[in-house]
C-alpha cells in the first residue's frame, strides 16, 4: 500500500484509513498475546480498538467516495471539510460524528449511488455481510459516543455493570457453582466480627463477550472493505 509511506495529511482521506488501520492492529496484537483472555477485563481495551477503527474506516470510506467520485459536502466541494449527511437532510462535520450507524447509512448510500461504475470497473463485490447491520445496530447500542470501552461510567448506568467481571453473590450462590463443576475466584469480606459482611466472585459477562466477538466480525469486514477502496479506486493510495 503505497499511503503507508506517505504523511498522513497527505492521504486522501487525511489519515482516517491508516490511523484505523493502526487500531485495527493493535487489537490483533493484543488478541494473540499469551496473557490475552476473553473472560477477563483485558477484552475492555480491544473492544474499544476494534470499535475506534470502525469508526475510522466508515470515516475513510465516506472521504474516499466523496473524492473518486467527485460527490460536494453540502456546499463545499469534495475536498473541502467532510461532513456526513444525516437521514433528515443535514450535514453534519465528520470529525464531529461518531455515531457509527449515521455514518454506515452514508456510507452505504454512497456505494448504492455508484453501484454501475463500480461493477463496471472493479472486480470487487461492494457488499457488507447479510449481517452487518445488525452488528452495527448492536455495536451503536451500546457506544453511539465512542466512550463506553474508554470510562467506567457511561450516561447508561444499567449497561455500565456488564462490563463487570466480578458480582456479588452469597454463600448458597457460590456453593451451587461448586456443585456444578464450575471454577470460582471469590473475594469474601468480613466485618470486625469475622462474619462474610459482602461476598464477590468472578462470573462471565455474557454481553461484553458477545460484543467482543461481534466487534471482531465487524472490523474484520471494514479492514477488507477499506483495502478494497484503496487498491480498487485510489491505485494503492
Amino acid at each position: 500500500m503505497n499511503y503507508y509511506f506517505m504523511p498522513l495529511e497527505e492521504h486522501p482521506d487525511y489519515g482516517y484509513g491508516m490511523i484505523g488501520s493502526i487500531y485495527y492492529a493493535a487489537a490483533n496484537d493484543l488478541c494473540s498475546s499469551e496473557k490475552f483472555r476473553e473472560d477477563w477485563y483485558s477484552v475492555i481495551p480491544v473492544n474499544f480498538l476494534r470499535r475506534h477503527c470502525i469508526e475510522l474506516f466508515l470515516k475513510s470510506g465516506i472521504i474516499l467516495f466523496h473524492r473518486k467520485f467527485n460527490i460536494n459536502f453540502d456546499n463545499d466541494k469534495c475536498t473541502g471539510e467532510p461532513k456526513i449527511k444525516l437521514s433528515n437532510g443535514t450535514w453534519k462535520l465528520l470529525k464531529t460524528t461518531h455515531n457509527i450507524k449515521d455514518l454506515y447509512i452514508y456510507l452505504d448510500f454512497l456505494i448504492k449511488s455508484n453501484k454501475d461504475y463500480l461493477s463496471k470497473n472493479t472486480t470487487t463485490i461492494w457488499e457488507f455481510n447479510d449481517e452487518f447491520e445488525k452488528w452495527i445496530d448492536k455495536i451503536n447500542g451500546y457506544d453511539s459516543k465512542s466512550d463506553y470501552f474508554r470510562y467506567p461510567i457511561s450516561e447508561d448506568k444499567n449497561k455500565d455493570k456488564n462490563k463487570n467481571f466480578f458480582k456479588e453473590n452469597t454463600m448458597q450462590g457460590i456453593q451451587k457453582e461448586i456443585e456444578q463443576g464450575k471454577k470460582t475466584i471469590t473475594l469474601i469480606v468480613e466485618d470486625s466480627n469475622g462474619n462474610a459482611k459482602k461476598i464477590y466472585s468472578k462470573y462471565m459477562p455474557d454481553k461484553i463477550v458477545d460484543l467482543f466477538k461481534i466487534l471482531q466480525k465487524t472490523s474484520d469486514e471494514l479492514s477488507g472493505f477499506h483495502m478494497a477502496v484503496r487498491i480498487e479506486l485510489f491505485n494503492g493510495f
